[in-house]
């Protein structure tokens, strides 16, 4: 008779992970670090979106003080005379320019000019503009030769900006007193291209721009509105006029011209103001233009976000129009995560 013969089960004892196991383990610790990264990244950009906007808010304050000093100091009584002073200059000016038919143009009209000229020539954004401050500029300590306006190495991104903080912390504006450098902490300035010359920056630490009238980035072409474009930089643009309803598009409204007296004269004259500003869909601007006439337009800072990506033309760029602000078409996704003084994330208005 067979017998049955009952073996052993045998068990295998481990002392270590299988490769399979190990790089699960691997993955897992990969992934953790990899969302830590994200993490803490993503809290960092925060950080620097929020500085980037306590800044711009802090400095388009100051602007907006001095554009309500000027335009009150203009509209006072006892600056009639020298206003008036000014037109006369303007008449010259233009007479000399352009020849005896500009004596012609309505006095109203060469004085809402000259506001612009003063409005230019106390909120500059290179050295064409105020050869004055720019001797100034490059005669403060620890500015050798002439860098104020040069393109230096950053190839001119900071210049906007370094006049800007000059005009600030150094320049009196029509008895606005400048604040002083120590109003400005040391993440809000910095010399980015190493000139001698501060320049306001964002939390990146790459300069902000200043752009005093960004026409061009209401009307790219010269005439067409671009809200797509424009929203991009403003927030809560006004919207066009309803159809049926004779009025203005508000975007068509000069804000130092609200009745729209240089395009009436421009055109009973025959285009003779046309010259003056830059409005052609393919003019370079020429030194002294004013922006597109009867633009709607608001003082613009600027600052380009984590990407980097302005998508506008340098500030100091006569030949790309960048003076006004003209964007760089076509325009690219990069540019929505712009911080400025008129949108949401930077608390503007």
């Amino acid at each position: 008779m067979r017998r049955l013969i009952s073996h052993q089960s045998v068990r295998s004892t481990r002392s270590g992970f299988t490769i399979v196991e190990l790089m699960v383990v691997i993955g897992i610790l990969l992934f953790l670090i990899a969302t830590s990264a994200f993490v803490v990244r993503n809290i960092g950009n925060k950080a620097r979106e929020k500085k980037t906007m306590a800044t711009i808010v802090k400095v388009n304050g100051l602007v907006q003080d001095r554009i309500e000093a000027m335009r009150k100091a203009l509209d006072s009584t006892k600056n009639q005379q020298q206003l008036q002073s000014l037109v006369g200059q303007k008449y010259t000016s233009l007479v000399s320019s352009y020849g005896a038919k500009y004596r012609s143009i309505p006095k109203p009209v060469v004085e809402i000019m000259v506001r612009k000229d003063i409005f230019r020539q106390n909120l500059p954004q290179y050295v064409a503009e105020n050869p004055s401050v720019n001797t100034a500029m490059n005669s403060l300590p620890g500015v050798t030769g002439s860098p104020a306006g040069s393109l230096g190495a950053d190839a001119g991104a900071s210049i906007s900006s370094e006049y800007l903080y000059y005009i600030l912390t150094r320049h009196e504006t029509y008895g606005v007193a400048p604040v002083g450098e120590d109003a400005f902490s040391a993440s809000e300035v910095a010399d980015t291209d190493g000139d001698g010359l501060m320049e306001f920056v964002d939390g990146w630490g790459r300069p902000l721009r200043f752009y005093r009238w960004p026409t061009r980035l209401i009307k790219p072409d010269g005439s067409t509105i671009r809200r797509d474009i424009a929203s991009a930089f403003f927030n809560g643009l006004p919207p066009a006029s309803a159809s049926g309803f004779n009025e203005a598009d508000p975007m068509n409204v000069d804000a130092d011209d609200p009745q729209g007296r240089i395009q009436y004269e421009n055109n009973r004259s025959g285009n003779l103001l046309t010259p003056l500003f830059n409005s052609s869909a393919d003019s370079q601007y020429v030194t002294g233009q004013y922006g597109i006439m009867n633009t709607f337009w608001l003082p613009l800072i600027v600052s380009a976000g984590e990407d980097g990506i302005l998508g506008l033309q340098e500030p100091h760029d006569e030949t790309t129009t960048g003076v006004l602000a003209s964007p760089v078409i076509p325009v690219v996704d990069g540019v929505f995560d712009n911080i400025t003084n008129h949108n949401q994330r930077a608390g503007g208005r």
